[in-house]
């Protein structure tokens, strides 16, 4: 797999901001959700969608994928930045637990790629496609260096997904994403998709 290199546009704020909806609130993970979060990787139907495919078993393995979506590559300023939100379902008392996916910019690195995953209790609604699109309203509205070496290339965002999965590729499709690519990864058939910056 080889996704393309691109540089680094985006100023991230030391602390990122809220986006709320109708029927949604985004908001940065904090390390009190691992437990929440673990509900959705730990499902056996999700896990066999995301490599290495294996449900998580542990908060620990929950704190450790938290910590990843830490960028760890890139300016100065970039690194130990996150973009990762939680997904609040607000149709659900607060007196419950409202968290029922995630969305995020998953690395800078060589190029912003992105990421998302919802309990399947909350599949079927449009909540996927209407947080990837708080999201990446709040991404394309950060602040922007002056960068040099863009080639005269347009700035865009990129997904993988596995081509089976005609559900994520639906949302991607709605969101404005397009396939430039297609490669097999450990017997699986994936998509590059990008969306340029609008």
């Amino acid at each position: 797999m080889e996704l393309p290199c691109q540089p680094v546009y985006v100023n991230i704020p030391s602390s990122n901001n809220f986006a709320e909806s109708e029927r949604l609130l985004l908001r940065p993970i904090c390390d009190s959700d691992a437990a929440a979060l673990l509900a959705i990787p730990s499902r056996p139907e999700l896990a066999k969608t995301n490599h290495p495919k294996e449900p998580f078993k542990s908060i620990e393995e929950t704190r450790q994928w938290m910590s990843s979506k830490t960028f760890a590559e890139g300016p100065l300023d970039i690194i130990g930045c996150s973009f990762t939100f939680a997904i609040l379902d607000k149709s659900i008392p607060k007196s419950q637990e409202q968290l029922v996916g995630y969305v995020s910019v998953n690395t800078l690195d060589p190029c912003p790629e992105i990421g998302y995953s919802l309990l399947p209790e909350s599949w079927g609604k449009g909540f996927a496609t209407e947080a990837l699109r708080m999201m990446l309203k709040m991404w394309w509205d950060l602040p922007r260096r002056s960068v040099d070496d863009c080639n005269g290339n347009e700035e865009k965002v990129y997904a993988i997904c596995e081509k089976a999965n005609e559900a994520s590729c639906k949302v991607l499709r709605k969101c404005g994403f397009e396939v430039v690519s297609e490669f097999c990864f450990e017997g699986d058939k994936l998509l590059i998709w990008a969306l340029q910056k609008c």
